[in-house]
């Protein structure tokens, strides 16, 4: 099923170019879905490298090396560590459930990237219009989420509710290519393509619709 969803989003060129919504070239092609199984196996890779770095600092610690090479080695081990922790927060971040411990493992470190977890949080929380102003102010100051799927949809969807469609459908069109039967998206994206007139766009995502869901549901 999803390789006929893809096939129609190519049908569709949906890979709309926006330097809002970060590059979109080539993600379609990676075939890099953001599917539990990539999840899981991105986190179990950082895990591993963060116990591989903790067992080198404690033995660094433990023989008292405090040569040159000693202080070096031990400064880039632990910037190799917060460069997982980051990458362990930013995958983590594309599941409302893991938000929490996202915060709890970024605590004492100053990622910017937490912004829009704080956005994801108040959005998870029902208080859309802080939502949307965090990520607004996150989205003016960096300009694009590149490879996050839940920041670029709840954005989309957020700006799709203020009837800013234009500005919506590159948000939601970016976070599809990473998972592209989330079912909100769609019919956000849908949303999107109806109030602006594109008759033929509009189409293909009810298609996709329809075979994620049934036509006499999204018809």
């Amino acid at each position: 099923m999803l390789e006929k969803v893809v096939t129609l989003y190519r049908k569709a060129e949906m890979g709309i170019a926006s330097e809002l919504s970060g590059v979109t070239a080539e993600v379609i092609d990676e075939t890099r879905f953001y599917d539990v199984g990539y999840m899981q196996t991105q986190i179990s890779r950082i895990q591993r490298g963060l116990k591989r770095i903790e067992s080198e600092v404690k033995t660094s610690l433990e023989i008292q090396d405090n040569s040159d090479y000693g202080k070096k080695r031990r400064s880039e081990l632990m910037k190799q560590r917060e460069m997982l922790l980051f990458r362990m927060v930013f995958l983590a971040s594309n599941s409302f459930k893991n938000l929490d411990d996202c915060v709890k493992m970024a605590d004492g470190y100053h990622f910017p990237f937490m912004q829009c977890v704080r956005g994801l949080l108040e959005y998870r929380a029902g208080r859309k219009e802080n939502a949307l102003k965090i990520l607004e102010a996150y989205y003016r100051e960096h300009g694009s989420v590149k490879e996050h799927f839940l920041v670029n949809k709840v954005f989309g969807v957020l700006l799709a509710e203020k009837r800013l469609y234009q500005k919506s459908a590159p948000f939601l069109t970016y976070a599809l290519q990473f998972i592209p039967d989330d079912m909100e998206a769609l019919e956000a994206l849908r949303s999107c393509y109806r109030q602006m007139g594109e008759t033929e766009r509009c189409g293909v995502v009810e298609e996709i619709l329809m075979v994620l869901g049934g036509s006499e549901v999204y018809a």
